[in-house]
């Protein structure tokens, strides 16, 4: 579609640098937002999945130079409360740092990841492993914020996108927050767990393109 894509990997994950520095959400959101600046970006497309999501909602309270944003099954706010029940599986602020410890006990997809990816997908995992530990942190951290202001407040289009089966998220969230907020729009994709992107590869790319099209006048 003639657009410039720019991927990269967050501090401590992937081939970046391993570092104990700087392990927040607020340093990533920096790290972010200094990368369009070094690459002299004008308004670029976020796109972000998971913890990359919760990255994306929180450039919104802090910068401008952004078109719109796409979160991909992950909630705006990660704790549950008495008026809140989207948040991560059961957590709360009273178990939150024991739950984060370990990785969830839950098939992350539903019917696993599309043959077409699954053998690129797997070579970076085995060559860059994520060190759950020494990031806790930054799992710490990310638990902890609430992203439903940022996305309130903002003029920018954000586009949320949650997976019918989610092993981690009620996919109701996404409604919530498009009908609460005219800046936001939702998508619930079926037959997919929480890597949308790579399990219904076909279907995902489609609301990419809706997503790109439709921002298009925004940049």
């Amino acid at each position: 579609m003639g657009y410039q894509v720019v991927t990269y990997d967050h501090r401590s994950h992937g081939a970046s640098q391993r570092t104990n520095q700087g392990l927040n959400i607020m340093r990533l959101i920096t790290d972010l937002h200094e990368l369009i600046e070094f690459l002299h970006l004008d308004k670029p497309l976020l796109i972000g999945h998971s913890m990359g999501a919760s990255i994306c909602y929180g450039f919104l309270a802090r910068y401008e130079n952004v078109a719109a944003v796409m979160g991909i099954d992950q909630t705006v706010k990660m704790l549950n409360d008495s008026s809140w029940n989207y948040g991560f599986m059961n957590i709360n602020k009273d178990n939150y740092r024991v739950a984060t410890a370990t990785a969830a006990n839950v098939h992350e997809t539903l019917r696993g990841i599309d043959p077409r990816i699954i053998s690129d997908l797997n070579d970076a995992k085995n060559k860059n492993p994520f060190d759950r530990s020494s990031n806790l942190p930054l799992l710490y951290d990310h638990v902890t914020k609430d992203w439903r202001e940022a996305l309130e407040k903002s003029s920018h289009p954000v586009m949320l996108v949650a997976a019918q089966d989610s092993p981690y998220y009620n996919s109701d969230f996404a409604k919530l927050m498009s009908d609460s907020c005219n800046n936001v729009t939702s998508a619930v994709v079926d037959n997919s767990g929480h890597d949308i992107m790579a399990e219904v590869p076909d279907q995902f790319n489609q609301l990419l393109r809706h997503f790109v099209l439709s921002n298009r006048r925004y940049q």
